[in-house]
C-alpha cells in the first residue's frame, strides 16, 4: 500500500524510475576515453618563460629598510602580545577569577 501510494506522487515516481537507469562510477569510467596528460604539450612554452640560468630567484631582494623591518617586527610581537593577554583577561572575567 506504500509503494502503490509513493508511485501516485509523480515526485517519487521520478526518482524511483530514474534509480535504475543511472550508472554507477566504475561503469561511467570504463566506457570513457582515457584521459592524456596536456603538461607535454605545453612543456616547451613552459620552459621558454624560465629565467637564464644564472638568475637569483629570490622573493625578497635586499636592501630592506631598518626602519620598515623593525616597525614590522615590533607590530607582530605587540600584537601577539596583545591578543594573548586579552584572551586571558575575557577568559579570567568570564571564570569568575578575576571581578
Amino acid at each position: 500500500m506504500i509503494a502503490s501510494t509513493a508511485l501516485r506522487n509523480p515526485a517519487a515516481r521520478r526518482a524511483v524510475v530514474g534509480a535504475g537507469g543511472r550508472r554507477s562510477a566504475s561503469a561511467a569510467t570504463a566506457t570513457a576515453p582515457p584521459r592524456e596528460h596536456m603538461a607535454k604539450d605545453k612543456w616547451s612554452e613552459l620552459v621558454a618563460s624560465r629565467p637564464p640560468p644564472g638568475h637569483p630567484h629570490t622573493v625578497f631582494e635586499p636592501p630592506f629598510s631598518t626602519p620598515v623591518v623593525a616597525g614590522g617586527v615590533i607590530g607582530v610581537l605587540c600584537t601577539g602580545y596583545g591578543l594573548m593577554y586579552f584572551g586571558m583577561r575575557h577568559q579570567q572575567y568570564k571564570q569568575g577569577y578575576w571581578k
